[in-house]
């Protein structure tokens, strides 16, 4: 998998950061959105690193000897599982938070870790395939927290259509491809 692959992962998997951050702003007044767009921008990135790299310390200390022989298809099950979770989630509603909720960290805490819960396995399995946690890591935080700041831009209180849940769909979609061409290269 190379670096071109891994960032079209990652901005597909933070497509969920940018459904909340979307949908959170259509709900703010816009001075409101200015500032709970860096707090959740700032949470959602440091979650997605923080299970990101527990599933990279995972893979190192646990399983490591007895899977890098098949870790291609682990990786396909895995971005498959993810794709078409993402492709269903736009049937779903995705969390999001209301005006008087800006201050809630606990409720953004939660939200960032049921978010964030994506980059486990894409942790466990980069490091399964050898790829080093540093320049990938920097990466990841640097699309989450863009990521997310663009859901805040795209919604505002007149908006009547979520852009973000048809880009949730598409990331699914690429997901699954991403997930093919994992076995077929």
């Amino acid at each position: 998998m190379g670096l071109i692959a891994l960032i079209i992962i990652f901005i597909c998997l933070c497509a969920d950061n940018m459904v909340t951050a979307n949908m959170s702003a259509m709900k703010m007044e816009l001075k409101t959105k200015s500032v709970f767009s860096i707090k959740a921008a700032v949470f959602f990135a440091g979650f997605n690193a923080l299970f990101f790299t527990a599933g990279y310390i995972i893979s190192i200390l646990f399983f490591r000897g007895y899977f890098v022989n098949v870790a291609n298809w682990i990786a396909f099950s895995f971005l498959l599982l993810l794709g078409i979770k993402y492709m269903l989630e736009m049937l779903e509603k995705s969390p999001s938070f209301k005006e008087e909720e800006a201050d809630d960290t606990k409720k953004l805490i939660r939200v960032a870790a049921l978010s964030a819960s994506s980059f486990l396995p894409i942790g466990y399995v980069l490091e399964l395939l050898g790829k080093s946690w540093f320049p990938q890591i920097l990466f990841l935080l640097v699309i989450s927290f863009l990521m997310t700041v663009l859901g805040f831009h795209l919604g505002t209180k007149t908006s009547k259509t979520i852009v973000a849940k048809k880009i949730e769909f598409v990331a699914g979609l690429v997901l699954a491809i991403m997930a093919i061409r994992m076995i077929i290269l």
